[in-house]
């Protein structure tokens, strides 16, 4: 990938379901939507209270670059207004190169990296968000993702392509602390 945003159909909102179907897919437990967890002594202001918004549109290019990375893992960054701790929205998603080339963990290609935030920061926005796929585990951190984290004001978000239907979740991790973040696909929380 050249480090733009993920290829996505015209009719890519066509592509993801309505909120209602979000509900009801969750309902019947084919999808989940999560919720911050309270781990006691955790920081609770690591994002703005319970639900990161995720344009649809935006969400389909995770889910389309994961697949697009197989059979190795996926990455790149997410653009926002402001840093998701500060409260901002998602603007843009920037597929990277995988430099590690491997189904088991990633390493955004530096020169690619460099790029991408200089290009979000000469637009005047930040780093919203880091994004990275696995191919056969769970939408969860790993040890060596927490281990890694650079970012403590963005979103971790990782897509699952373990099971049947694509899983993205997001997570703060700061100072060592994972907490999950809601997500709610839409173009407004509810």
């Amino acid at each position: 990938m050249d480090g733009a945003s993920a290829p996505v159909p015209d009719d890519a909102e066509a592509a993801v379901p309505p909120q209602q179907d979000w509900a009801a897919a969750a309902a019947s437990g084919r999808a989940q939507r999560l919720v911050v967890s309270k781990d006691e002594g955790a920081a609770t202001d690591v994002v703005p209270g319970n639900d990161v918004l995720i344009p649809p549109v935006l969400l389909q290019s995770l889910i389309d670059a994961a697949r697009a990375g197989l059979p190795d893992e996926a990455c790149g960054i997410v653009a926002g207004d402001r840093p998701a701790r500060e409260g901002g929205t998602p603007t843009a998603f920037y597929a990277l190169r995988n430099a590690a080339e491997s189904p088991y963990r990633y390493l955004v290609d530096p020169e690619e990296q460099l790029r991408v935030t200089l290009a979000i920061d000469d637009a005047d926005e930040a780093v919203w968000g880091i994004f990275h796929s696995h191919v056969a585990s769970a939408a969860e951190p790993s040890a060596t993702d927490v281990g890694l984290a650079q970012y403590p004001d963005a979103l971790y978000l990782i897509c699952s392509l373990a099971g049947d239907l694509p899983v993205v979740r997001a997570w703060s991790i700061r100072d060592g602390a994972v907490l999950e973040a809601a997500i709610t696909v839409g173009s407004e929380v509810t």
